[in-house]
């Protein structure tokens, strides 16, 4: 396999509880939560996503599910480790349609020091399903948390060196998180202006 500059584990498999469906087959614009994501990532990253076949012949990419399915966000990133090839492993949430492009940017900022990088808003919330980690980091993390079935993101990142970005307005914008419907008005109103 030629070398890639890092994977994007796309995490699709959530319950979408608040939303009342499936977030990543949501329409935004002319196409699915899922295929911004996915039209989003360059073609030098190796995309895993955790979940169902998007059916999305414009990409590259594999699928693994977390087993038992709907183990949350770490069980879905332990799912996708085993298939990562990289050292540097990006975690985007399906339901960030905008989200992926500024992630990939933290690339250039991110230090030998750093076990993860990721953005933090005016409010001092961490974007954690947005951000770069490096794989041996995420492993080690795994490895204490034991099973990864319903453990949370904040236990995961808990002992991490975490090299924090303060997000400009702009990109503040940009990490919509479509939780409910009105989520998805406000990306249309968003994507509108693009």
């Amino acid at each position: 396999m030629e070398s890639k500059a890092g994977s994007i584990i796309v995490l699709s498999g959530g319950t979408s509880s608040r939303f009342g469906a499936d977030k990543s087959q949501a329409i935004l614009g002319h196409q699915q939560l899922i295929h911004h994501i996915l039209t989003g990532i360059p073609k030098e990253f190796e995309i895993i996503i955790v979940g169902a076949d998007p059916l999305f012949t414009p990409a590259s990419y594999r699928c693994v599910q977390e087993r038992p399915v709907g183990g949350g966000p770490v069980a879905g990133i332990a799912a996708a480790l085993e298939l990562c090839e990289s050292e540097i492993v990006g975690v985007l949430a399906t339901d960030m349609p905008f989200a992926g492009a500024h992630m990939i940017h933290l690339l250039s900022a991110m230090t030998s020091h750093d076990d993860a990088i990721m953005f933090v808003d005016s409010k001092g919330f961490k974007q954690l399903l947005a951000a770069l980690y490096r794989r041996e980091a995420l492993e080690n993390a795994l490895s204490k948390i034991g099973n990864p079935h319903g453990a949370s993101m904040r236990t995961l990142i808990s002992d991490l060196n975490i090299h924090e970005v303060q997000m400009s307005p702009e990109i503040e914008k940009a990490m919509i998180d479509v939780d409910t419907p009105d989520d998805l008005v406000v990306a249309m109103e968003y994507l509108a202006k693009l």
